[in-house]
């Protein structure tokens, strides 16, 4: 798919409503109704589904992708470079996630909701909730490494926006707004992306002088 400033400004439009509703609690009694409704839909899953959410951590998601660039730097070093700016694009999308947390008003489900089986790696204290950074970071995965495989990337991207709010680390609302923002994140990423490609062709051809016959 095509770079489109179209999707990107509309990604970002969505997100911009999803934030204002969030900053006013509106809504709220709809989070909570889709928490209660999935937890009862499905009461089996904690384990795996506090697995799944763990493999979307920052730290292990950013820590696979250099690992992966470091593996690949003699055989593929286009390659190595490609998951090492996925790990840089991935680490800055966290810090957003983080700043975003730090900003808008929105405070997460009480602990009553939650039902982690354990909770591993790094833990930063937010006051807020919203955006869900597991989101964000696994829409961008969706949106480059498992774009050539959508029905893996939309799996993989619902099970963790279900799997979010069914443990209750986050609301309905944390998540949607989150998969707006990596869905701009995406479309942002496929920009830069294009413009980097068409300006290696564009030196070869100015490198390139006509040649003449003399006569």
């Amino acid at each position: 798919m095509r770079a489109s400033p179209v999707r990107l400004f509309g990604a970002l439009a969505l997100f911009l409503v999803f934030a204002a509703a969030a900053a006013h609690n509106a809504g709220h009694r709809y989070d909570v109704a889709v928490t209660a409704w999935l937890q009862r839909a499905a009461p089996v899953p904690d384990l795996p589904a506090s697995l799944y959410v763990f493999a979307g951590d920052a730290e292990v998601l950013i820590t696979g992708a250099v690992v992966a660039g470091l593996i690949l730097a003699r055989r593929a070093p286009r390659c190595a470079v490609t998951a090492f700016r996925l790990a840089v694009g991935l680490a800055a999308l966290s810090l957003i996630a983080v700043g975003l947390k730090h900003l808008l008003p929105h405070p997460g489900p009480p602990d009553a909701l939650q039902r982690h089986v354990f909770r591993a790696g790094i833990s930063i204290a937010e006051p807020y909730s919203f955006p869900s950074g597991h989101t964000l970071r696994t829409s961008f995965l969706a949106g480059t490494v498992l774009r050539r495989t959508p029905v893996i990337a939309v799996t993989a991207l619902g099970a963790m926006m279900a799997s979010l709010v069914y443990l209750g680390d986050h609301w309905t609302s944390d998540v949607l707004g989150a998969l707006c923002l990596g869905w701009a994140a995406v479309e942002a990423a496929r920009i830069i992306a294009g413009r980097a490609a068409g300006r290696g062709p564009a030196r070869l051809r100015t490198a390139r002088l006509p040649s003449y016959r003399r006569g």
